[in-house]
């Protein structure tokens, strides 16, 4: 399950960068990034390639999208919009 979920939000970072890099308010560049290593460690783990850094990888991003969310845009753990308006 947790392959699924990172490999499919990571190919949507890939694949649309520029409309996900507006969604979470960064440039295209670091979606593009962050979608490599969401499908990268996301393999990882489900393949059990480099398990302990994947899952590090995996920690990394979550905490960043917490981070992100709690602290930058105010919505709090179930917030569904950010207060620019923008769902999540």
């Amino acid at each position: 399950m947790v392959a699924a979920v990172f490999v499919t939000s990571g190919w949507s970072h890939v694949k649309y960068p520029k409309e996900r890099a507006k969604s979470i308010g960064m440039p295209p560049s670091v979606t593009i990034f962050l979608g490599v290593a969401e499908v990268a460690s996301g393999l990882g783990v489900a393949l059990g390639v480099l398990t302990q850094l994947a899952a590090i990888g995996l920690i990394l991003i979550m905490l960043g999208a917490i981070q992100r969310k709690v602290f930058v845009w105010h919505t709090g753990f179930w917030g569904r919009t950010r207060p620019d308006g923008i769902t999540i």
